[in-house]
């Protein structure tokens, strides 16, 4: 925005090009974009269409807050194939980013098994290029259920969250069982479908994935499963 042809960026695959692009240049497998606009979400969406497969190579950079949410986000909602902060070998890995990249290498073999099949979702606020973000819930429906998703921590006060930088992955292993993976998301749930308008939680716990297999580590209560 504010640019005229001709200045940079110019003539790169935009979505509004996207014809031009594929009548000049029909060998191409797929056209991807290089972000570095707050409006992440908007942006990462426009790319995802018929006969484009999502992969973001480069975006923002590695320092940024936003650029772990954005992976768990666009991985979930959009099936991407890949995603790559700029400088991100200068990323410390006990950071959020580092941290982020462990998650998602343990759910490897899950994301690749459920690509594809409606099984997976992702959330993130809907920041504008002006920076104003929207954090309102948003609400995804997976297997026998519909997930609002708050982005808010109701422990920590308001003013000291940055929920641009909360988002997060489900992965829908059955009807019943959900995997989720991300961080500053309060989920509350309820049935999909007619019946019992009521759902409660059979049990909730944190772990890790090792070579594919789930292992187990606290059973969370009813304090840390927000009641």
């Amino acid at each position: 925005p504010g640019r005229k042809p001709g200045e940079y960026p110019s003539a790169g695959p935009l979505p509004q090009v996207f014809d031009v692009w594929r009548a000049g240049a029909p060998t191409l497998d797929f056209l991807a974009p290089d972000i570095y606009f707050p409006n992440f979400v908007e942006w990462v969406g426009a790319y995802d269409r018929p006969g484009n497969p999502v992969f973001v190579p480069e975006v923002g950079r590695a320092s940024w807050a936003t650029m772990a949410s954005n992976a768990f986000y666009t991985i979930g909602a959009h099936d991407a194939m890949g995603y790559s902060p700029f400088s991100i070998e200068h990323a410390p890995e006990d950071g959020a980013l580092g941290q982020a990249y462990e998650v998602l290498h343990q759910l490897t073999p899950l994301i690749l098994e459920h690509q594809g099949r409606g099984t997976m979702a992702g959330v993130h606020p809907i920041v504008s290029f002006d920076g104003t973000v929207d954090d309102s819930p948003q609400v995804i429906q997976l297997g026998d259920f519909v997930f609002e998703v708050s982005f808010f921590d109701p422990w920590t006060p308001r003013d000291r969250q940055e929920t641009e930088s909360h988002g997060g992955l489900f992965i829908a292993l059955d009807d019943e069982t959900f995997v989720v993976a991300g961080s500053g998301l309060t989920v509350t749930f309820t049935p999909h479908g007619p019946g019992d308008p009521i759902a409660g939680i059979d049990r909730i716990e944190e772990g890790t994935f090792v070579d594919g297999v789930w292992r187990r580590g606290r059973v969370l209560n009813g304090d840390q499963s927000h009641q």
